[in-house]
């Protein structure tokens, strides 16, 4: 035959009137072992300029820093 209920026992599962909490602190994030790098131009050029570059990245499919630094090597070798 099952138990019967107890229902006082449940009571101790009521919210019971306590002072208020603090909120609970947000643990510290651990720091990247990368320092952060990356930064941030804009560049104003006419727009013919800026689709030959736009075009020449994706032809060679490159992101645009990455064609940044292959044309400055080749001007710093060129010169």
């Amino acid at each position: 035959m099952p138990r019967s209920l107890d229902l006082n026992r449940l009571k101790q599962f009521e919210p019971q009137e306590e002072a208020p909490r603090p909120l609970p602190v947000e643990p510290e994030r651990w720091p990247s072992r990368e320092p952060i790098r990356d930064g941030q131009i804009s560049i104003k050029a006419p727009t013919d300029v800026i689709a030959r570059f736009r075009r020449l990245c994706k032809d060679d499919r490159r992101t645009y820093a990455d064609m940044l630094e292959i044309l400055m090597n080749a001007y710093e070798r060129g010169a």
